[in-house]
């Protein structure tokens, strides 16, 4: 799945100048203020990555799923496949690469096995959207509801 993701993401990023990454820095970290705001009233375990997998916004709610603290999350450059058992992130990626560089779909319905900080097991199912730049490359992830554990799959 990388081996698909990553050529077409270098060769879309090619074109831009510096000023453009700016500005679509710029514009995530606008994305950033105003997901924090909605995901604070929303009441689900929510957390936001970037296309590199690096985690930039996790909601209260996924704190209290996971047992990660925001601080661990955040402050020590923390990528969402980090919290991923092996095979879900295999299926994360596979997910990812399929829908990434299509405008079709609003939001893909996966499973997955998160990880405590002690490593015990969290079968979840959860739902991500990929948040598209003016340039309609991929810019963050926002994986979301229900993030519910499962009993089973």
């Amino acid at each position: 799945a990388l081996a698909i993701v990553r050529p077409s993401l270098i060769a879309l990023q090619m074109p831009l100048t510096e000023e453009d990454e700016v500005f679509v820095e710029k514009c995530v970290q606008r994305s950033l203020i105003e997901l924090d705001k909605l995901i604070s009233f929303g009441g689900t375990p929510t957390v936001v990555w970037r296309r590199t997998g690096e985690i930039c916004l996790v909601g209260f709610e996924f704190t209290m799923l996971t047992g990660w603290s925001r601080e661990e999350l955040l402050g020590k450059g923390k990528y969402i496949y980090e919290l991923f058992e092996n095979q879900s992130t295999v299926e994360y990626y596979e997910n990812f690469a399929a829908h990434a560089f299509e405008n079709t779909t609003q939001s893909v319905i996966s499973h997955c096995v998160l990880l405590k900080p002690s490593g015990a097991p969290v079968p979840c199912t959860f739902c991500f959207s990929i948040r598209r730049d003016i340039f309609d490359l991929p810019n963050i992830i926002i994986g979301e509801k229900p993030f519910h554990p499962v009993t089973c799959f």
